[in-house]
């Protein structure tokens, strides 16, 4: 059979949306992004594969897959047809990993081109049926991975799916991953890496009420949303938490602000961001704090935000600002960081009723915003499109992505200079004193 590489016939399709889902290893790192399409519209004739295929090369070659997934492998499901007429050929070996429904024993037609891309050092992932049978082993020894959605599994057939399948990889993913129990019961079976909304959604067996330390930190920033706060009694609620003002004083001066000068006090950040910016940053400090939480629970948190306002810029009738659609989506995952109930949680934030309503309820403007936004994360168009008639999703998560993964990496950054002030500082005099601001 030859694989030379054949045309690319498909047309743009603005009718396929794309997202992302991450794959994280047993320490919860990212390690790679699923590129989820879907396609958007059910009308006659809509050829949703092709349509599919499109979007997948388009990414590729024209968008850019460095924004959408930055420096991880892009997971990308390919099917039957796709790879039958070589498309995957297309494809840079280096930042990909093919995903493919495990072929039927006698299907010698899609092993002969995965053996071939195997050749060509293409990392292939089979996903396969946990109730069904083992993948051919010629596949598996060229397969980089094994991966089986857990997510409609009893607890013994999930034992039973992860005993039969470890012994066929040494790469097992369980997708489907979306409550911490669920998380925790496949780490506990030997599972390598796992897909899933597990990293936002409460571990509510944990904790049914937010950890005192959490909530005395969550109360005092609350704060800072007061409507009648003065300059002077914003700047004093910041400069009292001394750890709070040194990272976000490390954070603004970082390369993703790009500001004129470098800003030495809470109170020149102030004056050159404004009240608005620097309560937004400063919430966003706050609440990335946690060491127990993945960070891609920040990047969510950021995601959610900045897709939040983008938005509301487009809905004029609203009665709010795009500034209380971004704390909306910033605030959605607060369930999350807390390990409590959100309802639990807001009891300690004096959120408008708006806010407080769309959080909970999904309704109003920002509910409704909030609402789409999850629901296109999970792939579930039609919701998008009743929530958001006629608003383009693609295109303001692609842009949402990009901004919060700048935001996420200089975060990162802020993080490593307050480490590293607090370390000089503690060689210099023993003084555990916070006297100045980094120069």
């Amino acid at each position: 059979m030859s694989v030379e590489l054949a045309d690319s016939p498909f047309p743009a399709a603005d009718d396929v949306a794309i997202a992302r889902q991450p794959i994280h290893d047993r320490w919860t790192r990212v390690v790679g992004y699923e590129l989820l399409f879907r396609g958007a519209t059910h009308r006659a004739g809509f050829d949703e594969e092709r349509a599919t295929a499109s979007v997948i090369v388009e990414t590729f070659t024209g968008i850019g897959v460095g924004v959408v997934v930055g420096r991880q492998p892009a997971h990308v499901h390919l099917s039957r047809r796709f790879l039958l007429e070589l498309h995957a050929f297309a494809l840079p070996a280096d930042r990909v990993v093919l995903e493919v429904d495990a072929p039927d024993r006698n299907d010698a037609a899609v092993r002969t081109v995965l053996e071939r891309l195997a050749e060509q050092e293409y990392r292939i992932s089979l996903e396969c049926d946990p109730l069904g049978p083992l993948p051919d082993p010629a596949l598996t020894r060229i397969a980089d991975s094994v991966k089986l959605d857990v997510s409609d599994l009893t607890p013994e057939q999930l034992t039973d799916a992860a005993e039969r399948f470890s012994a066929t990889t040494s790469n097992l993913i369980a997708a489907g991953v979306d409550t911490p129990a669920l998380l925790k019961a496949c780490r506990a079976l030997g599972f390598h890496g796992f897909q899933g909304f597990f990293f936002c959604t409460p571990d509510v067996v944990r904790s049914h009420t937010p950890p005192v330390s959490r909530l005395t930190e969550l109360r005092s920033l609350a704060t800072l949303y007061s409507q009648t706060l003065s300059f002077e009694e914003f700047e004093r609620v910041i400069t009292r938490d001394v750890g709070l003002s040194y990272r976000l004083l490390c954070y603004l001066n970082s390369a993703f602000f790009n500001l004129p000068r470098h800003v030495a006090s809470v109170r020149e950040a102030l004056m050159m961001l404004g009240m608005k910016a620097v309560r937004r940053w400063a919430t966003l400090i706050a609440l990335s704090g946690s060491e127990e939480k993945p960070n891609e629970l920040t990047v969510t948190a950021l995601l959610r935000g900045r897709l939040c306002e983008l938005i509301g810029r487009r809905r004029p009738a609203a009665t709010v600002g795009s500034d209380a659609f971004f704390t909306v989506g910033l605030f959605s995952v607060m369930d999350a960081i807390m390990d409590a109930p959100l309802d639990e949680v807001l009891e300690a934030l004096p959120l408008n009723a708006e806010a407080r309503v769309a959080l909970l309820d999904r309704t109003g403007p920002m509910g409704d915003a909030l609402a789409a936004i999850i629901a296109y994360e999970r792939g579930d168009l039609r919701e998008v499109e009743k929530r958001l008639p006629g608003l383009n999703m693609t295109e303001l998560y692609i842009s949402a992505v990009r901004w919060a993964d700048a935001a996420c990496g200089a975060l990162d950054e802020g993080e490593t200079a307050t480490t590293a002030g607090a370390q000089e500082s503690d060689d210099a005099d023993g003084d555990d004193e916070l006297t100045s601001m980094p120069a």
